[in-house]
């Protein structure tokens, strides 16, 4: 009998939680959007694909993501979030041969991304963008050799 109760009652809540998401949602609905045309005629200039929710996001997820962001930072939106990684990484392990490796991987890996895709198109801020990411890359370079080198050092003959 309880087994029921709880069935029903489910079915109830599933109901309304439906009805409810469709009203919540209904701009992301299949033409419920503003036109390009609609859109620049309001924000009095071209209106970006993320506004509009019609960025490709599966042709290039990073891309995408970092759009909104490098069209306020200026580009130097991915060394923001790398000092933040970083940053929050270091103050919750204190750890600075694990800060240095993660650095590297996330320097490199979005190095070799951007090198790798010629239709990436390079602005003025992504150059200094770039110089910063190398110097941290160096940086990252330098904490995690140093932590092997003392942590073999101060660990003695085994």
């Amino acid at each position: 009998m309880n087994f029921l109760m709880v069935f029903l009652l489910g079915l109830v809540f599933i109901a309304n939680g439906t009805i409810v998401a469709e009203t919540v949602f209904a701009d992301h609905l299949p033409g419920s959007m503003l036109t390009e045309a609609e859109c620049a005629d309001k924000m009095g200039r071209d209106c970006f694909c993320w506004e509009l929710g019609m960025c490709e996001f599966t042709d290039d997820p990073l891309g995408v993501m970092l759009m909104p962001y490098d069209a306020i930072f200026g580009g130097l939106a991915i060394v923001l979030f790398w000092a933040l990684v970083v940053g929050l990484l270091w103050l919750r392990t204190e750890s600075p041969q694990l800060v240095g490796i993660v650095g590297i991987a996330m320097v490199s890996s979005y190095m070799a991304y951007i090198h790798s895709d010629p239709d990436i198109s390079l602005s003025a801020e992504f150059e200094t963008a770039r110089i910063i990411g190398i110097t941290l890359l160096v940086i990252s370079f330098g904490i995690a050799f140093y932590q092997m080198i003392t942590t073999r050092l101060l660990s003695g003959p085994q």
